[in-house]
């Protein structure tokens, strides 16, 4: 009777612990899935600045290149 008891009282231990687990694992997932999109958007982001930085840098060598075929003449 006695080992019984004790199988069950381990038993629900384990049980415990098996939730617990199940639990930080269900939390650690959640992180990861809101970290994975805010990744994301950060490269969506970067990506837009790079962009924006080339079209920039196109713009401003054809304005400096008409000034100085203006400034030739």
């Amino acid at each position: 009777m006695n080992d019984d008891t004790e199988i069950y009282r381990v038993l629900g231990r384990l049980e415990s612990k098996v939730d617990s687990l199940l639990i930080e694992n269900r939390r650690f997932e959640s992180i990861l899935n809101e970290s994975s999109k805010r990744i994301n958007r950060l490269e969506h982001d970067r990506t837009r600045v790079y962009g924006a930085a080339a079209v920039l840098g196109v713009i401003g060598s054809a304005v400096i290149w008409v000034i100085s075929k203006i400034v030739a003449m």
